[in-house]
């Protein structure tokens, strides 16, 4: 009988992010995030659309806290109004982000709501042009800092429900 043993190093993850309490890790700051949009999915009557943010920096950082969103429309920026925190798909966890990894933020509209049941194609094109807003700016909690998302636009003509940054569980 061959008895095979193999000896290896234990990894000592006792000073490392790892380990550490989360709300010890530093939040993360606007200058270290790069965001873009990446995906939208729709259902009963909900767009959900996900906005991917990825520590671009070189620290650990903790990515927690519901954002402020702010929209450009005719050359100026405007701050959106949140209909709810969390969103109909769900809402995230807080995480924490090494370099290079990513979180994320979920936002939802409705797609069937009182201000485009107006009657006409022009009528509802109207409200939704009137609704619509493009570039976000996240304003990150505690004064972190902000993300720019360009390229994007959103009609919340219905309203919009902004999820806690962080990561799904599911």
């Amino acid at each position: 009988m061959l008895c095979l043993t193999v000896a290896a190093p234990m990894a000592d993850f006792g000073n490392s992010p790892v380990s550490a309490s989360t709300s010890r890790i530093a939040l993360c700051r606007g200058t270290n995030l790069w965001g873009a949009y990446v995906a939208t999915g729709a259902a009963t009557g909900n767009f959900i659309y996900t906005i991917a943010l990825i520590n671009v920096g070189d620290t650990t950082c903790r990515l927690t806290g519901y954002p402020k969103i702010q929209g450009v429309k005719d050359d100026r920026t405007y701050d959106l109004p949140i209909s709810k925190h969390g969103t109909f798909a769900g809402n995230l966890g807080s995480t924490v982000l090494s370099p290079r990894m990513s979180g994320e933020l979920l936002l939802s509209v409705a797609d069937n709501c009182n201000a485009l049941n107006t009657g006409s194609t022009s009528a509802i094109n109207k409200v939704a042009a009137t609704n619509t807003y493009s570039d976000l700016t996240i304003k990150l909690p505690g004064a972190a800092g902000d993300v720019y998302v360009t390229g994007f636009k959103v009609d919340i003509a219905c309203g919009l429900d902004v999820s806690r940054l962080g990561w799904s569980s599911r």
